[in-house]
């Protein structure tokens, strides 16, 4: 899923300025339970990228002359304006409001400094790196890796129902999650179960790659 989208917003008047960019046993009559023995060790993968994935944003605040803060004479950036494009930006990707976001009381705005604030997405910390690309608030921002668990399980159901030839859903771990922090290659235990037989399952593992492409093994 390292899909990095790009987008670019404005917010209202004295806001300041910025760009941050970062930068997813059916089994029928053919195979009555038990579960069917695994696969051979090769991972199932589908073609195309898991939508709900974010890495990366790109995002365009408004003026950074009145909107910035003066301190001892030195032009910063507004924190709360970065927060507040924190919230948006994750609230556009995964769907999800970003809670106790935290930036640096004061950031100097010059060309090339970085800062880092903090967040927790559905309990799960997560840290946004800043760069300013400039000093007039030009902005890049990166930060964890984000799943959308909805998109991740729908997606990865169509390919084992594909590969099984049974309708199957598919649950991912840990449970109650919307959105999920997961690295590049770091596996993901979900089940896989019959759509009309639920005690008919099987555990499988999930990766999702660094351009969003999903794979599963059977556990």
């Amino acid at each position: 899923m390292t899909a990095q989208p790009t987008t670019r917003i404005s917010t209202p008047p004295f806001a300041p300025q910025g760009q941050y960019h970062g930068t997813p046993q059916f089994f029928g009559p053919a195979y009555p339970p038990p579960f069917p023995p695994a696969p051979p060790a090769a991972p199932r993968r589908r073609t195309g990228l898991i939508v709900g994935l974010v890495a990366a944003a790109l995002v365009l605040l408004a003026g950074l002359g009145a909107g910035a803060l003066f301190v001892f004479g030195q032009r910063t950036v507004e924190p709360e304006s970065v927060q507040r494009e924190i919230v948006r930006i994750t609230e556009a990707a995964v769907q999800v409001t970003p809670t106790d976001v935290r930036c640096p009381a004061e950031i100097k705005a010059e060309a090339g400094g970085t800062f880092a604030c903090t967040a927790t997405v559905d309990r799960q910390p997560v840290t946004y790196k800043v760069r300013q690309d400039d000093d007039q608030g030009h902005l890049t921002i990166t930060y964890d890796r984000l799943l959308k668990v909805s998109q991740l399980e729908s997606t990865v159901a169509d390919q084992v129902g594909k590969d099984v030839d049974v309708a199957v859903t598919v649950i991912c771990e840990p449970a109650g999650h919307a959105a999920l922090v997961n690295a590049p290659g770091a596996p993901i235990a979900c089940t896989a179960t019959n759509a009309t037989d639920p005690t008919d399952s099987a555990k499988i593992n999930v990766t999702v790659s660094a351009d969003g492409t999903p794979a599963y093994t059977f556990a």
